[in-house]
């Protein structure tokens, strides 16, 4: 698993066999749905999977301060509906979902957690955020942050662990993880030691963020935010967020545009179409494709479509600008957007693009 390590310097094994599980639960609390679809519990059980030691975890950030690293992610995480294979993961307590390594940068400043309803992440990023503040492994006998796969396909867990992780300030560590599952939308948060003792001011969450939010969840709602600056979060405890799949039957909301939508003159010469629009869903879009029909009912293309985190796309096509002779009214090609949420229900937008029989168009 690849990772690259962007450290900002702003100051000064195998997974044991057997797991300890319990459930431990001091106030039952549920918050959602979001406009995503997730809802948020802490009625969820505890089992935290300590990757540090023997266990065999991969280590990244030691001795860094405001730093970030790239993870390979193990298995395609889909997150708001968007499927991700890369994670941008920071010292701070905060993981953000990126789709190329080089977005794993201007994160400079966040070790300044936010209130989620009033301010962005760094990067208006998708994020994960067990814990986040100001944290540090800049101290004599911190740890780092930890990764490692746990289980075999198709049920395999990636476990980041922030590992004896320093709140400015704090005399003491805390240790917690973020846990994504294969093939499931499920995010789990397991706290080993975050209550610091009394009278320290980053105690059980007093200065952090938690929760989870979509690319520009702000506008879009797509957010949860657990607390903000609350001591809520204790020791040997969890926090599930999960998609609320059922009873869903809204089918995505599909627009599409080509450009252009007249291929002229039918010179029987190739055109690049440009294929722009956007695909909306409340609870979250597994898949997007196009298929590209024409009344003659020959071959044409077809393939999946890659969505923005705010549900835009774009791509281009290769469409022959010819007609039959024995065509009367030209040649219609069919751009078909198909798109398909969580729930099973599919959406369908189209577009039309024509060679015309002569050029009253252009007229």
């Amino acid at each position: 698993m690849e990772s690259t390590l962007h450290a900002v310097g702003r100051r000064v094994g195998t997974l044991a066999a057997a797991l300890a599980c319990g459930s431990v639960l001091l106030w039952a609390a549920t918050k959602g749905p979001d406009a995503g679809n997730y809802t948020a519990t802490d009625e969820a059980i505890y089992s935290f999977a300590d990757i540090s030691g023997s266990s065999g975890g991969s280590g990244i950030l030691s001795g860094t301060d405001d730093g970030t690293a790239v993870l390979t992610l193990p298995f395609p995480v889909r997150f708001y509906g968007q499927v991700y294979g890369l994670a941008c993961v920071s010292t701070n307590g905060a993981l953000y979902f990126v789709t190329e390594a080089g977005a794993c940068s201007g994160y400079d400043a966040d070790f300044a957690n936010t209130d989620l309803s009033v301010a962005p992440v760094p990067n208006d990023a998708p994020a994960l955020l067990p814990l986040w503040s100001d944290l540090t492994f800049q101290v004599p006998g911190a740890g780092s942050v930890l990764y490692q796969t746990v289980g075999e396909a198709p049920d395999r867990r990636f476990v980041v662990q922030w590992h004896d992780a320093y709140p400015q300030g704090s005399p003491n560590p805390v240790t917690f993880q973020a846990v994504m599952a294969e093939g499931s939308t499920d995010i789990l948060f397991q706290y080993l030691a975050v209550d610091l003792g009394e009278g320290n001011p980053a105690a059980s969450g007093a200065q952090a963020t938690v929760g989870i939010r979509n690319a520009a969840g702000n506008a879009s709602n797509q957010q949860i935010q657990w607390s903000y600056h609350a001591p809520v979060v204790r020791n040997s405890t969890a926090l599930l967020f999960r998609v609320l799949e059922s009873g869903d039957a809204v089918p995505p909301a599909v627009t599409v545009k080509a450009d252009p939508d007249n291929l002229w003159p039918a010179n029987k010469k190739p055109v690049r179409v440009r294929v722009t629009g956007t695909v909306v869903d409340n609870v979250g879009v597994v898949s997007a494709r196009y298929v590209v029909t024409d009344e003659y009912g020959k071959p044409q293309p077809s393939g999946p479509i890659t969505l923005a985190a705010n549900g835009s796309f774009k791509f281009t096509v290769s469409l022959a600008a010819v007609r039959e002779p024995k065509d009367k009214d030209g040649r219609d090609y069919t751009i078909v957007i198909l798109a398909t949420d969580a729930a099973g229900n599919e959406g369908k937008a189209e577009a039309v693009v024509s060679v015309e029989r002569d050029d009253r168009k252009k007229k």
